[in-house]
């Protein structure tokens, strides 16, 4: 007889748990030696005898030299006994002893949380899996707690978060997301064969040449249909993910933060909890599966202030004025932004450091000397900081600021006033890790509680709204000056927890300031940023051509409205990245699939464009409250087709935003008719459309007149037929845009 709490189901006579979702079910057992073992993950069952056993798991082949060891399929396996499968545990005692047997002692059900105790019967060791089942959203939540119960040190090797067992299948496909720097969240999609497949970044962040996020399906799920496996571990720093798959079907993921160069030193009584690794499964395919993630990390990752966030129009200096700015140039910016119907002003680089605009010192990039203190330049802004931003708040927008903490430039003084705070070795010399500076190393408390300080105080004396928190660098190793020997490999760890306490003490103190992650565009793009971060700086690539495939692959696991940007209106990333010009209108529809930002110099536009931008930006006002909280739909997606077409759809049902962008399109062929997606059936629909078209003379060759309103009304249709028939558009040429509104009418 089960006994129910809530998404938990325990059958005390079979030792049997059953984690409920809405569609799905997730079962293991305690088995007769203690160990506990997996049985069962996908669509929904209420009645434990309808489970597979152990033994039945482990028996695909009659032959003794093919079986399988039962105990492979344990929830969180040691490194120890027959298998070969990837622990998740691998430790070293202070005997030498390396193998570790984990075995049930007891559990306790709170709710939806789930823990399990499990034990070593000889040495003192103890794990606790702690689990939090998320059922609306058909979510698992994992993590371990490896607490060492001795008298002796020993050293943990390898300490993943999780192990995840799938149904034996003789197919499954897994698709990840890959990448480099303008070059991010590309798509791939593989067929799991025998062996270990592994994904992991080695670098000091998440990304972006992988991205801790999967899914996997049987080789047939589509956008709108089939079952879905999904996980991505909650982690900022470095990250692992292996697939395996034995000559038995048995495929498991396993994963958590990167046994590369890690070792964790547990000392008596001392516990250490992995980084969360959560996972689930849900039906309807791809599409669901993403808008399943994306309420599943609204209502339990993103910060409560950011949830119903509408961002603001947003203008940023880089793009603009480069880090050539100084209190004269800004303040005209200001002024125009204002005009325009900005909300949010951003100074970028270059108010820091020392030198004017125009000094030679350090290659013209003068500004540089100040990373790692942090200070104004006095020669560009003899008033302050403060002066911007009094001016900006005049006139009722918001202000923000770049900044890179994590940054130090060689000549600045924080590095001969504290050299134990940069990352490196007593006995090397000091490294460049990128854009000609050193890291600043968050594992060393003094270092992390310095930048805390400095943070709030530039926060504090300057009314910042907004921050821009960027890192171009990598970290390819992490020593740790004046650490203990036997915790050096701890900084991988301990970089990113401190990291993360001082962006978190930076959002409790400033719970309205809005926090973007930049980290160079996609380098530190997890879920473990999105507990702070208002904004996910996806791409420095912000040519809009690249940015709907960039676009279309972030949105597969963080929500669009986070995906930002400081170019958006801009020509400096376009013409750096792949020097070709495409027209504002282009530009600001690809921005809007998100927040839109501005960075174009506005002294000097000419009224008329001028007057486009404005029009823009009105447009964008129209539609960015269904955009940045509706629901996201990949209707034709830019990697199969020529164009990309993305609907959002309020809750309600009651309207639409339907982006319909072209790419390169050839021989006049018109796109094919789109079927829009969730409407309600039985209400009628008014489509208009918003972009740059075109009336024909009446004779031949019929030459187009663009027809000045830049509106186009379809008509009203009913949402059954919007789903099910579909609205005929027009794309030509290159880089042609429109903006569905489809808006329900009484």
């Amino acid at each position: 007889m089960g006994v129910i709490f809530m998404a938990i189901l325990y059958f005390e006579k079979e030792r049997t748990f059953l984690l409920q979702g809405k569609v799905s079910t997730y079962a293991f057992k305690i088995d007769d030696g203690g160990y506990v073992c997996h049985l069962y993950w996908g669509e929904k069952i209420t009645d434990c005898a309808d489970l597979p056993t152990p033994w039945e798991l482990a028996k695909r082949f009659l032959s003794n030299d093919l079986k399988v060891d039962i105990h492979d399929t344990q929830e969180y396996r040691g490194f120890g006994g027959k298998s070969f499968i990837e622990p998740a545990l691998k430790v070293t005692f202070a005997d030498g002893t390396r193998n570790v047997f984990l075995k049930y002692e007891s559990h306790s059900i709170n709710g939806d949380i789930l823990k399990i105790n499990l034990r070593d019967p000889v040495y003192p060791i103890y794990v606790t899996l702690n689990y939090r089942v998320c059922s609306e959203f058909d979510v698992i939540e994992r993590y371990a707690t490896i607490k060492n119960a001795g008298n002796k040190d020993f050293v943990l090797e390898s300490a993943f978060s999780a192990n995840w067992h799938l149904p034996n299948k003789d197919k499954y496909r897994l698709t990840y997301f890959t990448g480099a720097y303008c070059w991010e969240y590309q798509k791939n999609q593989d067929i799991l064969k025998g062996g270990r497949k592994v994904l992991e970044t080695r670098r000091g962040l998440s990304g972006p040449d992988a991205i801790p996020f999967f899914m996997i399906d049987n080789g047939e799920a589509t956008e709108d249909f089939g079952g879905v496996y999904f996980g991505s571990i909650v982690w900022s720093g470095n990250w692992k993910l292996i697939f395996e798959r034995d000559h038995a079907s048995r495929t498991v993921v396993t994963g958590g933060i990167n046994n590369f160069d890690f070792e964790y030193c547990l000392e008596p009584g001392q516990e250490y909890d992995t980084p969360m690794f959560f996972a689930g499964y849900t039906n309807g395919g791809f599409g669901n599966t993403t808008r399943n993630l994306h309420k599943y990390e609204l209502s339990e990752i993103v910060h409560p202030k950011e949830k119903k966030r509408i961002l603001p129009v947003i203008y940023n200096t880089h793009g603009s004025l480069e880090n050539k700015t100084n209190e004269e140039n800004v303040l005209k910016e200001v002024e125009e932004a204002h005009k325009l119907g900005i909300e949010l002003f951003v100074l970028d680089g270059g108010w820091t450091g020392i030198g004017d605009i125009d000094s030679p010192i350090n290659n013209g990039q003068s500004h540089r000397l100040g990373y790692g203190t942090w200070t104004v330049n006095k020669e560009r802004f003899p008033n302050g900081l403060k002066v911007i931003s009094d001016k900006v708040h005049s006139y009722g927008m918001k202000f923000g600021l770049w900044i890179e903490p994590e940054s130090v430039f060689p000549l600045n003084e924080l590095v001969t006033e504290h050299p134990d705070w940069i990352v490196g070795y007593d006995n090397r010399d000091f490294e460049i890790t990128g854009m000609g500076c050193y890291s600043l190393n968050m594992a060393n408390d003094d270092a992390c509680d310095y930048m805390i300080n400095r943070l709030c105080e530039l926060i504090s004396e300057n009314n910042i709204d907004y921050i821009k928190n960027d890192f171009n660098r990598n970290n390819p190793h992490l020593g740790w000056r004046k650490a203990p020997l036997k915790h050096q490999k701890e900084s991988w760890d301990k970089y990113v927890r401190n990291m993360w306490r001082c962006y978190r003490t930076i959002k409790e103190r400033f719970p309205d300031l809005i926090f973007e992650n930049s980290a160079g565009g996609g380098k530190r793009t997890d879920l473990g940023m999105l507990y702070f971060a208002g904004r996910m700086h996806r791409s420095d690539n912000q040519d809009p051509l690249d940015s709907i495939k960039i676009h279309e692959g972030m949105s597969y696991f963080i929500p669009p409205k986070f995906a930002g940007g400081a170019c958006f209106v801009s020509d400096l990333y376009t013409l750096y990245v792949n020097r070709r010009e495409t027209s504002m209108e282009y530009q600001a529809h690809v921005g809007m699939l998100s927040g839109l930002s501005v960075s174009i110099k506005l002294a000097d536009l000419s009224e008329e464009r001028k007057a486009e931008l404005a029009r823009l930006i009105e447009l964008h006002k129209k539609i960015r409250n269904t955009v940045q909280l509706g629901e996201f739909y990949r209707l034709m997606s830019a990697y199969d087709k020529e164009y990309g077409v993305y609907q959002y759809l309020e809750t309600d049902k009651s309207r639409a935003v339907v982006f319909i962008l072209g790419q390169n399109m050839q021989f006049g062929k018109m796109p094919e008719r789109v079927c829009l997606k969730d409407l309600d059936p039985d209400a009628k629909y008014e489509v208009v459309g918003h972009g740059t078209y075109y009336k024909y003379s009446a004779y031949p060759p019929r030459y187009p007149a663009e027809i000045p309103e830049k509106i186009k009304k379809y008509g009203i249709f009913t949402g059954r037929g919007l789903m099910n028939v579909g609205i005929q558009f027009e794309l030509q040429g290159h880089a042609r845009s429109e903006i569905l509104i489809v808006a329900k009418i009484d």
